[in-house]
């Protein structure tokens, strides 16, 4: 459980609770940035290129490939490289792999890894028969940069993700990009429309309210992603959690939350059914598992204030069925690192609700990093009420936070496929 973890580095650190640890880490990289000259080529925080210089593509259905159902997701042009990702549904494989031959020796781990990785069986798909081009006549080269939980033995039945790079990069006056199957199905990428963004000013928040609020959600996130085995453990801890605060009168004027978090994980063990938890949190666990989510690809190109010492860029938000996504960028990093690297953690955290009362719960959706600069996804559950006309996302630090909003188009403006 991530806050468990969390609480227990900022212990063997000797801070009582895990926002007093961010404050900390935040007011060492401040002083550190501050007075660290800039490394020779290096990306200076905050300046990761302007929005207007990347743009998106979406609103793809899935198309037949050799390796199963393809459904594209966001295809992210910006400078450097273009990357698209999507899910595949494997093919299921035709018959189960032959034992491999008795060998009379041992042999070593290494050589006992090779030959496994070897074995016909072992390949992964590489994609060759889906070919990629644009209204312009231009042709794509297609490379598989990631494959996320895919079991090439036996291919089960569930989504896996998918990263590809792009090349050449498609202009921005494109206006289609087609995935085409030898098997004659094809589907189309189109330009994401740029969403109309208000971006608030940073403001303080409670740390104490913010790690009762913090824990409660990861319950949930928990709860909503099916990994319901330890819940009991994660609620004992919580609510101990949320004991100390009570007695170290770090609370203040959010009394109420100890007692609803209470509630929170009698309702989430079965024990009893509650009737007074916040609306939010209510509201997000009775949507769970809904499958009407809506379409939605957009670009919203906000750059926010620095948080904890780090610069977050809000690229581009595409939604599904069931959850949603969102691609950002962050400089210098999006994770903060224990000394050994064995450890990391995020000094800033994202949620996100609707013009209806709604709530989301953001997890880690994969990304890259490097000395510099992160890119990443961040995938929020539940998925986006399709009656939702507005979408605000919350980026929180260790005692401060600031609001991206923007209108999201109504269902039936949506426009079809291609």
């Amino acid at each position: 459980m991530l806050w468990a973890a969390q609480l227990a580095m900022a212990r063997e650190y000797g801070f009582r609770s895990w926002p007093a640890l961010k404050a900390e880490v935040e007011r060492r990289r401040s002083a550190d940035l501050s007075s660290r000259p800039p490394l020779p080529g290096a990306v200076e925080p905050g300046l990761l290129g302007r929005p207007e210089q990347r743009w998106s593509f979406g609103g793809a259905a899935p198309v037949r490939t050799a390796a199963g159902a393809l459904s594209p997701g966001l295809l992210v042009v910006g400078p450097g490289h273009t990357a698209l990702d999507a899910s595949l549904v494997p093919t299921a494989a035709s018959a189960p792999p032959a034992p491999a031959a008795p060998r009379r020796r041992l042999l070593s781990l290494r050589q006992r890894a090779a030959a496994f990785v070897r074995r016909p069986e072992m390949k992964l798909p590489d994609f060759e028969d889906v070919t990629v081009s644009d209204d312009q006549g231009t042709t794509y080269a297609l490379r598989l940069e990631g494959l996320a939980g895919y079991n090439p033995v036996q291919p089960g039945p569930e989504p896996v993700q998918v990263l590809f790079w792009l090349e050449p990069a498609p202009p921005r006056e494109t206006a289609w990009i087609e995935l085409s199957a030898q098997d004659g199905s094809a589907t189309r990428l189109a330009p994401s429309p740029r969403a109309a963004v208000h971006i608030g000013d940073v403001t303080p928040v409670s740390a104490a309210e913010m790690e009762l609020v913090e824990l409660a959600r990861s319950l949930i996130g928990l709860k909503l992603a099916g990994f319901s085995e330890g819940l009991v453990g994660n609620c004992a801890t919580a609510l101990a959690r949320a004991a100390e605060i009570q007695e170290s009168a770090e609370l203040d004027a959010a009394g109420e939350l100890p007692d609803q978090l209470a509630g929170l994980c009698a309702s989430l063990a079965g024990e009893r059914q509650v009737d007074d938890l916040p609306l939010v949190w209510s509201g997000m666990l009775g949507v769970a598992n809904r499958a009407d989510g809506p379409g939605h690809h957009l670009d919203v190109a906000a750059v926010l204030a620095p948080l904890c010492g780090v610069v977050v860029h809000v690229d581009s938000l595409v939604s599904g069925r069931r959850d949603w996504m969102l691609h950002l960028r962050a400089t210098p990093r999006w994770f903060t690192y224990s000394e050994d690297r064995r450890r990391k953690w995020t000094p800033v955290s994202a949620y996100a609700e609707d013009d209806l009362g709604g709530g989301y719960v953001s997890g880690f959706g994969g990304g890259i990093e490097d000395a510099e600069h992160a890119e990443i996804a961040l995938r929020f559950l539940p998925r986006l009420d399709p009656l939702a006309r507005r979408l605000t996302l919350k980026f929180r630090g260790a005692s401060e936070q600031v609001a991206v909003a923007f209108d999201v188009p109504a269902a039936a403006d949506l426009a079809p496929s291609p």
